[in-house]
């Protein structure tokens, strides 16, 4: 086994009163923006992530290490 970083994002760490469960792993910065895209549009009904939330996501995105 190998240890491996991501990049970790739940909504609860943008906005914790929300009450959306939803976490992503990504490798890549990158990669976890397009999910979080995808995700808001599918469950928060956003076309587009507002530029202050983009900069709250960016904020709380972390790196965790993963046993892979």
């Amino acid at each position: 086994m190998s240890t491996k970083e991501y990049k970790q994002l739940g909504c609860l760490d943008v906005q914790p009163s929300g009450g959306c469960g939803f976490q992503v792993r990504a490798e890549t910065e990158g990669e976890l923006m397009q999910l979080v895209a995808t995700h808001a549009k599918q469950c928060h009904k956003l076309d587009s992530i507002p530029a202050e939330m983009v900069s709250a996501v960016k904020a709380a995105i972390k790196t965790v290490s993963v046993t892979v």
